[in-house]
């Protein structure tokens, strides 16, 4: 179930973009201030993150899930599988990690 509507102008159910942005970062700052005492540095990643980071981690993740490429590249409305292919990385190092491991010396 989406947790908003519509970022559609025309929608009547609509959220605008700046306002999803004001709400996402009062939450993360939220967040940040209850975990600041056992987890400043976690905090502070928080206080810094935004609406952005989040697509770069629904990306990773969807990839990571086994999600095609163009799938996800359309739902992030890039134009070039390009541009999507930059969230491959982190699964690139772990592939290779993985190689290495399992033709490591004896």
């Amino acid at each position: 179930m989406p947790l908003i509507a519509s970022l559609e102008q025309d929608s009547a159910t609509s959220i605008t973009g700046t306002r999803l942005w004001t709400v996402m970062r009062r939450f993360f700052g939220q967040a940040a201030d209850i975990m600041a005492v056992d987890h400043p540095t976690v905090a502070e990643k928080l206080r810094r993150a935004s609406p952005h980071w989040m697509r770069h981690t629904h990306a990773t993740h969807a990839l990571a899930r086994g999600v095609e490429l163009t799938t996800v590249r359309d739902n992030l409305r890039h134009a070039s599988v390009a541009t999507t292919s930059i969230y491959l990385q982190s699964d690139e190092v772990k592939r290779a990690r993985q190689m290495d491991q399992a033709f490591a010396a004896r």
